[in-house]
């Protein structure tokens, strides 16, 4: 089993050991030592990262049959090759070590917060390289709740309550009032928050939770029987007021307020943005009514029908089709509309007065473009993914249907 200097001093940072063995791990040279200052991947946080003897330390993990800790070395960048009994010197990157933990220490402090302020119980939690999760056993959590575990947490904090490290045989922690019962019928390292929460934890902490600075939740999340909490502390809680900050001072810089003026000032624009998207869908109808009657007066006559055949280029469909419909409410009017963009796209529609049947007019244009459709006898719409040939296949729908008025036929082939 390798030495884990981390469990007496988290703030560790530099070692001297012996290789004890080596080995390849996904391509890469690895090595197991007789100590290390290095945390593995392990109860819901990640490995630490640093050199070791000047190598880049790129995954560190914990082998479970033997309990030993490999160090995964970068493959680009080891040019010496190790042996067992080599002495090494490690070295770790205290800011992401820091980082970690006042990330994990801020876990049990609002893990306890939360069963205090909520009666909700931790049932996971990971960490990240850019912000933290706890799982609660609580589907129904409500913002009251999640503020005052908030403040609980950072009460401790601005407390700056000694945290102790230590490991304890069953009999002594038998007694402690531990968040969670540990599994364990042996020496087990408990982690304690003076006064506040006592829990089974091998991972590194802060010495004081003032160091800790902030706890922050920025989420919260239903997730079925659950409730998943979001939260940054420390330097990453720093870090996401200064961004926030820098973000509401320029909104209020682009509308000449103050930050305090700015839910004010989004409801106003809120509503008049609505009066606006009213006044604008008003306006396009009428847009519409104009230009229907524009193609209606326009309409050419094929025996006892009215036909509007008109192209139009990257316009929206359903705008086209709302413009179909309109021409088709006046009597004895046939509608052949395409719209070329990406694609070809056609809507056919007729007044309910006539009895020709447009999808198979449509099935015969569409073929054109490389495509189909469906729809009603009065209006069908499809289309394909040819443009460039969509005024062949007005002009072909346009044929099909003068073939069915000289015919007397109410649908293509009649």
């Amino acid at each position: 089993m390798t030495e884990r200097l981390y469990y007496p001093d988290s703030y560790s940072t530099s070692f001297d050991a012996h290789v004890v063995e080596c080995l390849t791990l996904n391509d890469n040279p690895a090595v197991v030592l007789d100590r290390t200052v290095f945390y593995p991947t392990g109860g819901g946080q990640p490995y630490d990262t640093g050199t070791l003897s000047g190598v880049p330390i790129v995954e560190v993990l914990e082998r479970e049959e033997d309990q030993v800790i490999i160090h995964v070395l970068s493959s680009t960048e080891s040019k010496t090759v190790l042996r067992p009994g080599d002495p090494v010197q490690g070295e770790i990157d205290w800011a992401r070590r820091f980082d970690l933990m006042q990330q994990h220490t801020g876990q049990h402090l609002l893990s306890q917060a939360f069963v205090q302020a909520a009666d909700a119980d931790t049932v996971g939690f990971h960490l990240s390289d850019d912000y933290s999760t706890i799982d609660l056993n609580d589907e129904a959590l409500n913002d009251d709740s999640v503020a005052r575990a908030e403040a609980l947490a950072n009460q401790i904090i601005f407390e700056d309550r000694p945290v102790l490290a230590r490991f304890l045989e069953p009999d002594e922690f038998a007694t402690l009032p531990l968040r969670k019962a540990p599994p364990a019928k042996e020496s087990i390292r408990i982690v304690q928050v003076e006064g506040f929460d006592w829990s089974a934890c091998g991972g590194t902490h802060v010495a004081r939770t003032g160091e800790i600075g902030l706890a922050k939740v920025v989420r919260v999340e239903r997730r079925g029987a659950e409730t998943r909490i979001t939260f940054l502390c420390g330097h990453r809680a720093l870090t996401h007021y200064q961004e926030l900050n820098t973000l509401t001072r320029d909104l209020a810089l682009r509308l000449s307020i103050g930050v305090e003026e700015l839910p004010e000032a989004l409801d106003r624009l809120q509503t008049e943005a609505r009066i606006a998207r009213k006044e604008r869908d008003r306006l396009r109808e009428l847009l519409l009514d104009h230009e229907a009657a524009a193609l209606t007066a326009s309409a050419r006559l094929i025996g006892p029908v009215l036909l509007v055949c008109q192209l139009f280029k990257n316009r929206e469909m359903e705008e086209a089709r709302r413009l179909a419909t309109r021409i088709a409410n006046q009597p004895g009017h046939v509608v052949l509309l395409g719209v070329t963009g990406k694609k070809a796209q056609l809507i056919f529609a007729r007044s309910s007065d006539l009895s020709y049947d447009m999808r198979p007019l449509l099935q015969e244009a569409c073929s054109l473009v490389g495509g189909g459709g469906g729809g009603g006898p009065e209006l069908a719409q499809g289309g394909g993914p040819h443009p460039d040939h969509i005024d062949q296949a007005l002009q072909h729908a346009t044929e099909l249907l003068r073939q069915q008025i000289s015919h007397g036929g109410g649908a293509l082939g009649e």
